[in-house]
């Protein structure tokens, strides 16, 4: 249960976000977040005032780290790594009470420590974690820089071959129907992938592919693959059915059907390896999850 909603007793009218930095030490950035995020509350109605003024009862909805068991497997005094298993969530979404990798992120390295890269919610593999806000910053700068070195294992449908795939990729309206999609748009992002062929399954007709994403758009990797015909297997967003789609968001059919519709019984996209250079240092790190076994 990663959300608990805390109550405390203010005796004199004091300006929210001051509150949030005396009471839980926070950043000024970080106390204004926990506001917009709508997670203080004065008689059940959320407080979103930036400039408000605290006073009386209020109850806020904080984050409480659980232990998943979930350890890193790479370590430094600066950023970890940890390999995210298929099917869990990075971040906790809204105020929901599930679990997330930020359970075990936040309880072994505390408040300080954040994700860095982004995994969806059915990709395993590598996730890089930095442990305070100067790692945090040096970072996400390589990442924006496109100075970090991504490598994805996936299998797709059809025998690809080596190539590269330059499409534009447009985020959707998240609040429309299936506006969780992304598109291949020329109104989009510059979007970039290259893919490499390493072995052809003719029984199935799958190819295992490595894929180097020189660019980080929203389902990048999967929209790319899908868009020239190679889609992922196990893949419940793209190329498939409205309706399927629909049923997999809501969560309506069990793992069952799910592997009968979409191929697997999760999406079968692993992010295998990240380099990068870190204060003079390069690092490579591979993920330990065996997941070419059975393929």
């Amino acid at each position: 249960m990663p959300f608990i909603k805390q109550k405390f007793h203010i005796k004199y009218p004091i300006k929210a976000t001051l509150f949030l930095q005396q009471n839980l030490h926070l950043s000024q950035k970080d106390a204004q977040r926990i506001i917009d995020k709508g997670r203080i509350f004065i008689n059940d109605k959320s407080f979103k005032e930036k400039a408000g003024i605290l006073f009386g009862d209020i109850w806020i909805n904080r984050f409480r780290a659980e232990d998943l068991g979930i350890k890193p497997i790479f370590k430094t005094k600066d950023f970890v790594v940890f390999d995210k298993p298929p099917k869990l969530l990075v971040h906790p979404k809204g105020r929901f009470y599930h679990l997330s990798l930020l359970d075990s992120i936040k309880f072994y390295f505390g408040d300080n420590a954040n994700p860095i890269n982004r995994l969806d919610f059915e990709t395993s593999g590598i996730l890089l974690v930095s442990l305070n806000k100067q790692s945090e910053i040096i970072l996400k700068k390589s990442f924006e820089k496109r100075e970090v070195k991504k490598i994805y294992l996936a299998l797709v449908y059809g025998k690809i071959g080596d190539c590269v795939i330059d499409l534009n990729i447009l985020e959707q309206n998240k609040k429309k129907d299936l506006g969780i999609r992304s598109i291949v748009s020329p109104n989009g992002k510059k979007a970039i992938t290259k893919i490499e062929a390493i072995k052809y399954n003719q029984t199935h007709n799958t190819t295992l592919i490595k894929a180097y994403p020189i660019t980080g758009r929203t389902h990048q990797i999967r929209v790319h693959l899908n868009h020239i015909g190679h889609r992922i297997v196990g893949e419940c967003l793209y190329g498939v059915d409205d309706t399927h789609t629909r049923d997999y968001l809501n969560k309506t059919f069990d793992e069952k059907k799910r592997k009968e519709i979409f191929g697997a019984d999760r999406l079968m996209l692993h992010s295998k390896q990240i380099e990068f250079i870190y204060k003079n240092t390069r690092f490579i790190i591979s993920s330990n999850m065996d997941f070419e076994n059975g393929i």
